[in-house]
């Protein structure tokens, strides 16, 4: 069983990284959004709609931040989880090798 199962460490680093990429492109987009005014876009129809997206938008993105913020916790204590017991077992291999070698 164990041949089939592995984790590769570097892999769970560079999700969190995109991850991290991912919060901040969505923070970017949040605040120039924000910092549009809504009244100079067109019609009074389109000023209102406008509006109204990024009242849902600046929602949506909070609520996507905070669960990736969580997601990135997650996996960062996963991966650092992993990386515990590699070494755990790296030395317990090593002073396995040590016993089987004074024998």
């Amino acid at each position: 069983m164990g041949d089939k199962f592995s984790v590769d460490t570097g892999e769970l680093g560079d999700f969190l990284k995109t991850l991290k990429k991912a919060t901040e492109s969505l923070e970017s987009v949040r605040k120039a959004m924000n910092q549009t005014e809504s009244d100079r876009i067109g019609t009074s129809d389109l000023d209102e709609a406008c509006n109204h997206f990024q009242e849902h938008w600046k929602y949506g993105s909070e609520q996507l931040t905070e669960q990736t913020k969580n997601l990135r916790e997650a996996i960062g204590k996963t991966k650092e989880n992993y990386e515990e017991v590699e070494k755990s077992l790296e030395e317990a291999f090593k002073k396995a090798n040590r016993k089987a070698e004074a024998k």
